[in-house]
């Protein structure tokens, strides 16, 4: 077994190996050296970020520096990439997410729903999934993740004392379904994941295309709304054999969990009051628009939302967030979106997209709807080995063209794959949630494949089913006809 270092060293040899391959051959017919070097570049970021050669974020510079080397882009346009307005949009609501953290202003919402949720092992699941997706939504999935950790893990101390339930059938699954479900939230939402803005950065950028947060919402929601019941009872009922007797002991612990935070601060009613005005503003922004003549956008309503927790005070020398909470939110991630962006800029004006594209042809005759779960379940499977940003970053660009090749709407193929790349259940390296729970030391590999390559399957039906049915009615599209923005 190679260790992570002789990976990481082997994945930067290999991967400056094939970009100078690229820098000292010449192109294929029909190719351009800019497309040529385009490709390198693409190989060389792909190869770099399955190994983790370097940090993944620092991957995503490497258009910064030798995009305007090649000559691909000047270094004002490749810039341009990393301050794209979806770009900016991540930026308010990481800061949003920062202040709900630092007042514990999540933990509440989470103990709130745990609450409702009923005391037996199965329901106690069930609520977490319920607060973990709900969380995931508007805060990061890793960060949600986390969270949730630590009060799992009381959970878990409570029930270790009942001889009648054994680990693999509470502890196992718990910690599981709060992975699955964070990354399944996320998926919901424009702003819950990376790879949600990654696409919509792509479709904007490169083919003046908005998908907007309630766009995303209308189709994102449905898919958690189906998926999250079915991996809780998979996991509940199949995967491990939970119980369904109800635990005084635990609902005790919860009261008095829900005793300790005591009663709202004023600084998280004023941090809530922000949050639910700009989920609010995010989901009737077009009514707004119309009904009072305004152009308010998704960043611009992020980023007001963001501001204001500035602005507010909540004291007399303090204000709802300040520059230290705001400091930590992952910057990296932006850097990360940013080199996406530029990545898929360069596909499509270098010419290599449209080279990929001709590729198509092969596939003329195929079912559509056959295609369209091959594409999902090869960035499921992809995504298991790799960062899933990354994977959206690579191929989310290539899906477009094949789409068009082929004179389909590439919504039918980039938006389930995109959600996809969330719904990768297998191990511990494919999802930050995955990572976040196996790194507790309470679960094997072993039992994050067992649950993990059937909830893959499911995954690959239920995404594409219902992600194919509201495309068509949130964007009034049809198979088999290219949009008016193509």
């Amino acid at each position: 077994m190679f260790s992570r270092d002789a990976i990481s060293l082997f994945g930067l040899i290999i991967g400056l190996s094939v970009l100078s391959i690229f820098i000292f051959s010449e192109p294929p017919e029909g190719l351009s050296k800019i497309g040529w070097l385009t490709a390198g570049v693409a190989l060389l970021m792909t190869i770099w970020w399955i190994t983790e050669a370097i940090p993944i974020y620092l991957t995503g510079i490497i258009p910064l520096i030798l995009f305007p080397i090649f000559n691909i882009f000047d270094l004002k346009l490749v810039a341009s990439s990393y301050a794209h307005p979806l770009v900016l949009l991540f930026l308010g609501g990481f800061i949003i997410a920062s202040a709900m953290e630092a007042c514990g202003l999540h933990k509440r919402i989470a103990l709130n729903i745990l609450s409702l949720s009923g005391t037996s092992p199965s329901k106690i699941i069930a609520g977490f999934m319920i607060a973990t997706a709900f969380i995931s939504m508007w805060v990061s999935n890793t960060a949600s993740t986390i969270m949730m950790l630590p009060i799992a893990v009381s959970v878990i101390t409570i029930f270790s004392n009942q001889p009648n339930i054994r680990n693999e059938n509470f502890a196992i699954p718990l910690l599981l379904a709060i992975a699955y479900s964070a990354s399944i939230g996320g998926a919901s939402t424009l702003i819950g994941t990376p790879t949600n803005i990654m696409l919509s950065s792509i479709l904007s950028d490169s083919y003046n295309y908005e998908i907007s947060f309630l766009d995303w919402l209308l189709i994102g929601l449905p898919v958690a709304i189906f998926l999250l019941p079915t991996v809780w009872f998979f996991l509940t009922n199949i995967s491990f054999n939970v119980s369904k007797k109800k635990s005084n002991a635990l609902e005790r612990t919860i009261q008095e969990m829900r005793g300790e935070i005591g009663s709202p601060s004023f600084t998280e009613k004023i941090v809530a009051t922000v949050f639910f005005l700009t989920a609010t503003f995010w989901v009737l922004r077009r009514s707004l628009n119309e009904i009072f003549n305004l152009n308010l956008n998704d960043t611009s309503i992020g980023l007001l939302g963001a501001l204001l927790l500035f602005l507010i005070p909540t004291s007399k020398t303090t204000r709802a967030c300040n520059w230290e909470t705001a400091n930590k939110i992952p910057w990296g991630i932006l850097l990360l979106v940013g080199g996406g962006i530029a990545l898929s800029k360069a596909f499509n004006s270098s010419g290599l997209a449209i080279w990929i594209g001709e590729f198509s042809n092969y596939f003329y005759g195929y079912n559509i709807y056959l295609l369209i779960f091959i594409a999902v379940a090869l960035i499921i499977y992809l995504t298991e080995l790799n960062s899933n940003t990354a994977t959206v970053a690579t191929f989310m660009p290539i899906l477009i063209i094949f789409a068009i090749s082929i004179n389909q709407n590439p919504l039918f193929f980039v938006i389930p794959a995109t959600i996809a790349a969330s719904c990768a259940f297998m191990l511990p390296i494919a999802t930050p949630p995955n990572a976040v729970v196996f790194g507790s030391g309470k679960i094997a590999i072993k039992d994050m494949i067992k649950a993990g390559f059937l909830l893959n399957i499911i995954s690959i039906v239920v995404v594409t089913i219902i992600s194919i049915i509201f495309i068509k009615l949130v964007f009034d599209a049809q198979i088999g006809e290219l949009p008016n923005w193509i």
